[in-house]
């Protein structure tokens, strides 16, 4: 009984700690603002939705800046589907 609840217990632990790193990454993306400066060195990423209509999405860009460090940040565009309207 006590092996049951020490690996339950633990099993929570692990899932709330995992939870944590999760929105500890998204914390990390910044909104983007008209006007902000960006240190673009090289674009790792571009993640967006794909909808089948033409729609305003939010699409997120990871990126290094001059420093060598990773960074995120989000902004709202287009999707594809609107170019083909």
């Amino acid at each position: 009984m006590n092996r049951a609840i020490v690996t339950r217990t633990g099993l929570l632990l692990a899932l709330l700690a995992s939870g944590s790193v999760f929105a500890a990454k998204s914390a990390d993306t910044v909104p983007y603002r008209y006007g902000m400066p960006l240190d673009i060195a090289r674009v790792i990423s571009i993640d967006e939705p794909n909808p089948l209509t033409c729609e305003t999405i939010q699409a997120k860009m990871t990126y290094v800046d001059t420093s060598g460090e990773k960074k995120s940040v989000t902004y709202l565009k287009e999707s594809s589907a609107c170019a083909s309207s």
